[in-house]
């Protein structure tokens, strides 16, 4: 009984092609960014499949079609997974890594093919090339994304890495014998064998891919549970829950809290003179100030409408002070420009601290409020110091 290779090349455009047309077809119903990655890795799937097909042979095929073209489209998916990859995990892409190996296959390819024909050769070049975008996939997958590695990309980085380690295998087999002969028995044990590594190992990769996919959906989901969608701050039930915690903390430790409410000053005047749109403008920039005013263990919410809330674990009332004008200086020179005029933002603060009468969240706020109003009276711009109930 003879052995076909191409009933793998068979199942594997079959199932490449089914996975990237099933990908591509529901793209739709996910988050733009993750649809763009949808999109690239469909097309890798297809690329792939389109490999594949050739394989099979046909009489419509010429040398070109078959060495070329089909050697091409195999660094096109790695590429495109590559790229894809990149922008699932929030990295930049290189265009000479996107571009540059297909076009460096097919140059390749094109030389060793139909002018200065050796078939062994433009393998041991396609070997090499594709060999060069497995680890960098792996590397890749292997970067942190928020001080973590997903288990999912662990694995998949792993895969990846055991093709490379394969198909390095083969290049130094190429060498050890150092036989470069101008036709190559693609019906050959090592050929199968690298055959059917491919086919398997594609197959493991795709639901990888979705378990990477899945993951970064969840924790989008979780983010826009917490975060307000406009500065992207926590929005109240997120912020309620995190002072929960930290409330229950420096009740046991002893340790400080504080609370800053913190409002826009005449905020209705930039919204009446220069339109709504403006005043999202302004309160995602105050937002962003505030933010980087304020320490990193520190937690801000937008309250509503205008008004910001701000818990400081560990920060007593003198700590607290420090960061209010902290803020206060950060904004006595901020202005940003629009076709109206520029806009400036001044801001009140009423600052409270934790002590064990306080019996929620809700009360600690009713304080920052207060003193906030009674920053607004004396005149604005300025913080104020809730009275301290014992």
């Amino acid at each position: 009984m003879t052995f076909d290779i191409r009933a793998f090349w068979l199942i594997g455009a079959l199932g490449a092609c089914g996975f990237g047309l099933l990908v591509l077809i529901v793209k739709k119903a996910y988050p733009s960014y993750l649809g763009r990655v949808l999109s690239l890795w469909g097309a890798a799937n297809v690329a792939l499949g389109g490999s594949y097909a050739i394989r099979l042979g046909g009489p419509w095929e010429g040398q070109f079609v078959y060495h070329v073209l089909s050697n091409t489209l195999v660094a096109t998916c790695l590429s495109l997974e590559y790229w894809a990859i990149r922008d699932l995990k929030r990295q930049p892409s290189s265009t000479g890594w996107i571009v540059g190996p297909p076009l460096l296959m097919f140059t390749c390819c094109t030389w060793l093919t139909s002018f200065h024909r050796n078939i062994t050769i433009e393998l041991l070049v396609f070997d090499i090339i594709n060999m060069s975008m497995m680890v960098l996939i792996a590397r890749s997958l292997l970067r942190k994304e928020d001080n973590r590695r997903p288990f999912a990309d662990v694995i998949a980085a792993t895969v990846y890495a055991l093709l490379a380690m394969g198909t390095c295998g083969v290049i130094v087999d190429f060498f050890r014998k150092g036989q470069f002969g101008t036709e190559y028995d693609f019906n050959a044990p090592r050929s199968i064998f690298n055959g059917i590594s491919a086919v398997v190992i594609e197959g493991i990769i795709f639901p990888l891919f979705l378990l990477m996919l899945s993951e970064r959906l969840n924790r989008d989901l979780v983010v826009q549970a917490m975060r307000d969608p406009l500065t992207g701050l926590y929005n109240r039930r997120a912020f309620e829950e995190i002072a929960f915690r930290e409330m229950s903390g420096a009740s046991r430790s002893g340790l400080g809290l504080s609370v800053l409410m913190i409002d826009i000053d005449h905020f209705k005047q930039i919204n009446d003179q220069h339109g709504h749109v403006a005043g999202d403008v302004a309160l995602r920039a105050a937002a962003t100030t505030l933010r980087s005013s304020m320490r990193d263990e520190d937690f801000l919410c937008r309250w509503g409408g205008d008004e910001f809330c701000a818990l400081l674990p560990r920060a007593r009332l003198e700590h607290a002070t420090v960061v209010a004008e902290r803020i206060l200086e950060a904004f006595r020179d901020f202005n940003f420009h629009l076709e109206k005029g520029p806009i400036e933002i001044a801001l009140s603060i009423g600052i409270t601290t934790y002590n064990s009468s306080a019996k929620d969240l809700t009360e600690l706020v009713d304080r920052a409020d207060a003193a906030l109003y009674e920053a607004k009276n004396t005149g604005r711009n300025r913080w104020a110091i809730a009275p301290d109930k014992n």
